[in-house]
């Protein structure tokens, strides 16, 4: 939202939508070039003539829908400079070219101990870029900065789940992302096997199971309809997921097997440490994505800010213009060769598709 100062909406009619207000321009009416609202430090503006509700609280805003951004390298930097997170994990701007993107260092100990580092010195990595769009609106930085931290993590989780193969001998990281897809590929036989594991065998596979120094105890064993529901507690310390310390997985089986059970446990882990960041991201201070914020109050509030109708009709044009700029722009070009093929092939298979086609060329 943009919030405005009370001058901007001296003339502007109020409307009750659903305990909030709704303040609409006059259509007869030109509103002073002085009271013409400005960029904000987001590099977001409201359209002209652009509708705008009024809180319980008494502020007067902007829905986001109705702004315009501008996004640049500036006021990238400013969204995430308000974006607060556990200190491990710190968010940075970029531009290369034309594109904007951010991208998240982790401060932490080595995953592979090598001849220059230990897993006790102190290393910071850097994650994937992630585009940020010249249209993306700070809600969706924000997202996106989450889903940055979320998939970092995740790769820590990968590499940092660990199993004892050939009779103990060996370590190794089965979920790593950095396993040799195209030779998998070519080598299916040599990755599908049959392994039954019976309930009572799992003590002696967790002996086996490490992740990011924590070891695995079953607490509980409940025998569901059509699964095994396995309670297992996270013992030890973690510089990685301090977080996990103590806590409880539950590990549902539908296949009495190593491959689902251990499946299964990863994707346990990753749940937590998603939950982790959802609970501890903060914008301004506000935890968003926290579940201690009712579902239906969201829903009232989503509602109540896009569910606004323009009285006045310079508006329109303007919205359709924005919405035109910002939606044609994803639009991206054929590519050639076989993937242009499969490309056009599915496209002309709908019949009356609507939206932007790709074009039929870059540039």
């Amino acid at each position: 939202m943009y919030f405005e100062s009370e001058a901007n909406f001296m003339n502007a009619p109020i409307m009750n939508v659903s305990g909030l207000n709704l303040v609409v321009s006059n259509a007869d009416q030109d509103i002073d070039s002085a009271c013409l609202p400005s960029e904000n430090e987001f590099g977001e503006t409201p359209l002209a003539h652009a509708p705008s509700i009024q809180l319980a609280n008494g502020e007067r805003a902007v829905p986001q829908q109705f702004l315009d951004v501008n996004r640049q390298l500036d006021n990238l930097c400013n969204v995430l400079a308000e974006i607060s997170l556990p200190n491990s994990y710190q968010l940075f701007a970029g531009q290369e070219g034309s594109c904007l993107y951010l991208i998240v260092g982790v401060i932490g100990h080595e995953n592979y101990a090598g001849y220059k580092a230990s897993v006790l010195d102190d290393k910071i990595v850097y994650g994937r870029r992630w585009l940020i769009e010249p249209s993306t609106p700070t809600s969706e930085i924000v997202q996106t900065a989450m889903l940055a931290v979320k998939k970092v993590r995740e790769h820590e989780a990968r590499e940092l789940f660990t199993v004892r193969i050939n009779k103990g001998r060996n370590i190794a990281t089965p979920f790593n992302c950095h396993l040799d897809l195209p030779l998998m590929a070519a080598n299916e036989g040599e990755l599908i096997s049959v392994d039954r594991t019976k309930a009572g065998d799992v003590e002696n596979l967790l002996a086996r199971v490490r992740f990011a120094g924590f070891r695995f105890t079953v607490v509980n064993v409940h025998l569901l309809s059509n699964s095994r529901l396995f309670e297992l507690k996270l013992e030890g310390q973690s510089r990685h997921f301090p977080e996990l310390c103590g806590e409880i997985v539950a590990v549902n089986c539908c296949k009495e097997n190593t491959g689902d059970f251990l499946h299964q446990l990863i994707s346990e882990l990753i749940h937590k440490s998603d939950r982790h960041i959802e609970e501890s991201i903060r914008f301004k201070d506000f935890a968003r994505f926290s579940r201690d914020i009712n579902p239906i109050d969201l829903a009232k509030f989503s509602y109540t800010t896009r569910n606004i109708k323009a009285t006045d009709p310079r508006f329109d044009r303007n919205f359709e213009d924005m919405s035109y700029k910002v939606d044609a722009a994803k639009a991206p070009a054929y590519n050639t060769g076989v993937l242009g093929e499969k490309q056009r092939a599915t496209i002309a298979s709908v019949n009356g598709l609507l939206g932007y086609l790709p074009r039929e060329s870059y540039g």
